[in-house]
This record gives C-alpha cells, structure tokens and sequence, in this order.
C-alpha cells in the first residue's frame, strides 16, 4: 500500500462524512420547520447542529486537508491553469469548495445563527413558535446558502468523477 492510495481512502470517508452530514442536517431541519411543538422544534434544532458539529464541519475540513495531500502527492493540478496545467477541473473545484465550505458558514450560517438563538431561546420562554422565530426559519439567504452549499457539493463530486476538463 502506498501514502497516495492511503490518503484517497481519508478523502473519501471524509466525503462520506461530510456529504451525509449535510443531507442528514438539512432532512432534520426540514422536519424541524414543520414542527407546530416549540420543544419539538428546539430538539430537532439541536439535532441538526450536533449532526453540523460531528460530520458537516469536520467533514469539510478533513475533505478540504487529505484533498490537498493527495493533490499534492499525486501531482495534481490544484491551480489548474494557473499553474500552467491543462486540467482545472480540480481548480473549479476548490473554488466551489471555498465558497461552499468555508465562506457560507463565515458570512452567512455563523452571523444568522447568532441572531437566530436568541430568537429560539426566547420562543422557548414563552412556550410557543413565535412569528419571529417562523420569519428567522423562513430567512431567505440562509435557505439560498444551503442551496448553494448543496449543489456545490453535487458538483465538485461530479467534477472529482468525469474530471471534463
């Protein structure tokens, strides 16, 4: 057995990991925003956060470091045609990875997750699903965020698949 075959087997459990993490979270949260019960809602909250902190964050950071090893023990052209190479289908793919992974969580799920808890914590006060609490369930760029992080990840696997270009 060789470092290159070792390293691809780590990229690929770390897929898995992050992948399934990321449809398992966002089936949770969609039973979570059909919830009419506020404890139901808060537990199946909780739930999709867990299942966020135990497969979707170390998932993308394990995907994004054994990605970089392997490249870099295969030869692959992480820069694509920055590097001179012919190949940028892994270039495309970092760059979905980033935008993805770790720019989304940055700027979009981290900012609306600290103003949605407060929210939460204050419908659990009153024992109800509150008209704030639907509005922040039903925010817009977070369900766009997602969207984007989902189809990022559909593609980048298709890209590491056909490797088109």
């Amino acid at each position: 057995m060789n470092w290159y075959m070792v390293f691809k087997f780590l990229h690929i459990v770390a897929v898995i990991a992050l992948v399934g993490g990321l449809f398992a979270r966002q089936l949770v949260r969609r039973y979570a925003k059909k919830a009419d019960d506020i404890k139901e809602f808060a537990t199946l909250n909780h739930v999709a956060g867990r299942i966020e902190r135990i497969l979707v964050i170390p998932g993308s950071t394990a995907t994004l470091v054994f990605g970089v090893i392997l490249s870099l023990i295969g030869g692959l052209p992480i820069f694509g045609f920055l590097q001179g190479a012919s190949q940028n289908w892994l270039l495309v793919s970092n760059i979905l990875l980033v935008v993805s992974l770790l720019l989304m969580p940055m700027f979009v799920f981290f900012p609306r997750g600290k103003r949605f808890e407060p929210i939460l914590q204050s419908a659990l006060a009153k024992g109800e699903i509150t008209s704030e609490l639907r509005a922040a369930m039903d925010d817009n760029v977070v369900r766009l965020a997602h969207l984007i992080e989902e189809v990022s990840v559909i593609a980048i696997t298709a890209l590491m698949v056909f490797k088109p270009f």
